[in-house]
């Protein structure tokens, strides 16, 4: 591979709906995340990974891909969410931070994710 020529971020995550409408709407309530336009993010860890195709971490077998989001103020996004009733897949509270995993409302997997304060342990 030429060494200049690499990965250097996430350039957008995009998905299918059944209604654009009722999804903009719920990822702008809890995310301020206007679905189409350009987020601008703060510098960051991101990871992409592959999981075995019978996990039950992203929730129905057949979501194939979950979305994660870096966040600042776990506590508070959940309680907005399950205020509204999202389907909870689960949460953890481990090394390398805190995690939240739901359904949005058309049943695509999201993780919440707040990084432990300093630096991510060593893989």
């Amino acid at each position: 591979m030429n060494d200049s020529a690499k990965v250097d971020g996430i350039g957008g995550v995009f998905f299918k709906s059944t209604d654009p409408e009722r999804q903009a709407a719920f990822y702008k309530k809890h995310f301020d995340i206007n679905l189409g336009t350009w987020l601008h993010q703060n510098a960051g860890p991101s990871v992409v990974a592959a999981f075995k195709a019978d996990t039950s971490y992203f929730g129905p077998a057949d979501n194939r891909f979950m979305i994660n989001f870096r966040v600042t103020d776990i506590d508070a996004l959940m309680a907005s969410l399950r205020g509204d009733g999202v389907t909870e897949l689960g949460y953890d509270d481990e090394e390398y931070g805190r995690f939240f995993r739901f359904l949005d409302p058309e049943g695509n997997a999201v993780e919440l994710w707040q990084p432990p304060e300093g630096d991510l342990p060593e893989d």
